[in-house]
């Protein structure tokens, strides 16, 4: 069956997490005023502040710095990420800042398998995306990925997933991130969406995007 993925430009993305909670790993992800991107045991999830998961967690309070999360009615506090739970890590430090433009969009120089690109940050799209023009331009073979199709602004489009052996931007370095090549020359730009920010944290607060290495 051929896989339909649906690509929008925003700045939230929301993933449901199983029900049934048992002391979960819980990880800040991500970072927001009154809103907090969090890995639950690995599962991702965004809650606003007040919100409670299907693993137990409820958002307390959250800016660029920090969230407060209750589970099991103890209130933890945590950092960009770090992790509460079955272990704890300390972020590496490695980090890259981004400003936003003039239309609040955050645009980044980086690379696929070393060859250069400017990637739009995109965390309502799943996947790493760009269109079969850019691949072919820095060599992706794409045609060997999984065909598919997603649904854009123009509407259903042929599409190829595959796993890209590295990605970087700064001195953040992802390998083994799945993307969607889309048939003809949408999107514009190179969309860097969760397959590659999920292995990242980031904080938004005053127009600058930090992106920090996790591991």
């Amino acid at each position: 069956m051929a896989r339909v993925l649906r690509f929008c430009l925003c700045l939230v993305l929301t993933v449901s997490v199983a029900n049934g909670w048992t002391t979960p790993s819980i990880e800040a992800a991500g970072l927001m005023r009154d809103m907090a991107i969090l890995l639950i045991d690995d599962r991702q999830e965004t809650l606003r502040v007040g919100q409670l998961s299907g693993s137990g967690v409820r958002l307390l309070a959250a800016d660029a710095q920090r969230a407060i999360i209750e589970v099991d009615g103890q209130e933890l506090e945590l950092r960009l990420s770090q992790r509460v739970g079955a272990q704890y890590v300390n972020p590496v430090g490695r980090s890259v800042q981004i400003s936003s433009d003039a239309r609040g969009q955050f645009r980044v120089a980086g690379a696929v398998n070393g060859q250069s690109m400017t990637f739009l940050v995109d965390t309502g799209a799943s996947l790493l995306a760009m269109s079969s023009q850019q691949a072919r331009r820095i060599g992706i073979d794409y045609r060997g990925g999984e065909r598919g199709r997603v649904t854009t602004a123009s509407g259903v489009t042929e599409a190829w997933f595959l796993t890209i052996d590295q990605v970087t931007v700064g001195d953040i370095r992802v390998d083994g991130v799945q993307a969607a090549i889309v048939e003809g020359a949408f999107p514009a730009e190179a969309l860097l969406g969760m397959s590659f920010l999920r292995h990242v944290g980031f904080a938004e607060d005053g127009g600058v995007l930090t992106l920090l290495q996790r591991f």
